[in-house]
């Protein structure tokens, strides 16, 4: 086997390996989503190595509102430049939904952690 040959297996299995990497993971609350809720999505761009080439803007759900659900994905086209940057750049997409649910009532006393 040469030398060629063996690079070529490697950058094969590696490819296939990093495939596996795609995944979406959900975080889900107890609120309620509906066509009114605010929504957005972000790519943020960093590296395995804790650089952070670009952070997600910070906002807030103008109702006063926390968040609903947050999804963070990744696809075969990120797990390929993750693998040719040797993890210098990995991008991942996060997306946000507020919640929706009606305003809490003004005589209720409002839970603020310390």
């Amino acid at each position: 086997m040469s030398v060629i040959q063996g690079c070529k297996i490697f950058c094969g299995l590696a490819l296939i390996i990093s495939m596996s990497g795609c995944a979406t993971m959900t975080i889900e609350g107890d609120g309620q989503k509906s066509p009114q809720s605010e929504t957005g999505t972000h790519t943020k761009h960093g590296s395995f190595y804790s650089f952070v080439w670009s952070e997600p803007p910070v906002s807030k759900c103008d109702n006063g509102h926390g968040l609903y659900r947050v999804r963070q994905h990744t696809n075969v086209a990120y797990s390929i430049v993750s693998l040719l940057s040797l993890g210098l750049y990995v991008p991942q997409t996060a997306e946000w939904w507020c919640d929706a649910s009606s305003p809490a009532v003004e005589e209720e006393e409002l839970y603020h952690p310390e």
